[in-house]
């Protein structure tokens, strides 16, 4: 089994230095800190990487499943909404035939 310092392990994640060393200090990257280096093991690094790998896609396949959700909304007539107000009646003119109080 193949271990990796820090320089290493970033290397391969072709990250820099420092953020595979915030990575590992939020405890996200798996590793172990032996006296005062940390050493990653080959395995757990291809893990780590496979299990981003994969909730980025998924984000990735959400967000183009929504989008194209969207765009056939948008393309899609909408349905014509008929009013259930009635009309106005037409009243007849009162002119002459109101009453003055």
């Amino acid at each position: 089994m193949k271990t990796y310092d820090i320089n290493e392990a970033a290397d391969f994640l072709k990250v820099d230095r420092s953020t595979a060393l915030d990575l590992a200090n939020l405890g996200s990257l798996p590793g172990a800190k032996v006296g005062r280096a940390w050493v990653f093991m080959e395995d757990e690094l291809v893990a780590y990487l496979r299990d981003i790998t994969r909730k980025q896609t998924q984000v990735r396949r959400a967000n183009a499943e929504a989008a194209q959700c969207l765009e056939r909304a948008e393309r899609e007539p909408k349905p014509l909404q008929r009013s259930r107000r009635r009309p106005v009646p037409e009243l007849p003119e009162l002119g002459s035939q109101v009453a003055s109080t």
